[in-house]
């Protein structure tokens, strides 16, 4: 097995799945990040967002510097923009993408997890699109149900056939 090959395909799927997020967010209306879903904790699309970016620069954070972090709260009274949103969804993607790099090429190693660098994006990926599939069914239930060519071919197609 080529092991640089591996670990490309494993940066590969991180970049993936953070296009896919970045595509959704750009995808939903406006005033769809103000929907929730229905008897949930009250967490809207935006509030979603704002807490997978938190968990990714937490996770960074901890595992190269060992302690937690201290990171901005969701504040509804001032909820993120899309175009803040989207900045630092992309900024977050590069920097789990750069602790990945690392920890492939043994130069770092996650805290928790076994130390196990796979298992640690494994978790990430479930974590997001756990929180993805809420995001869609707030969406849905507030009437902004994506287009079957966003919900199907953008975010699986991306993943299927590589566009």
């Amino acid at each position: 097995m080529d092991v640089g090959n591996l670990a490309d395909q494993v940066g590969g799927a991180w970049q993936r799945h953070n296009e896919v997020m970045l595509y959704l967010l750009d995808e939903i209306p406006s005033a769809g990040l103000k929907a929730v879903p229905a008897n949930s904790r009250g967490r809207d699309v935006a509030a979603q967002f704002h807490h997978l970016i938190r968990v990714r620069e937490g996770w960074v954070h901890y595992h190269t510097t060992g302690r937690r972090p201290t990171l901005e709260r969701f504040d509804k009274a001032k909820p993120p923009t899309k175009a803040q949103l989207k900045k630092a969804l992309r900024d977050s993607g590069k920097s789990v993408g750069t602790f990945l790099e690392r920890a492939l090429r043994g130069e770092a190693k996650p805290r928790m997890f076994g130390g196990q660098v796979v298992r640690w994006l494994a978790y990430l990926l479930e974590h997001e699109s756990h929180h993805r599939g809420q995001m869609m069914l707030a969406l849905k239930q507030a009437g902004l149900r994506l287009p079957e060519r966003v919900a199907v071919d953008g975010l699986w197609g991306k993943w299927i056939r590589g566009k």
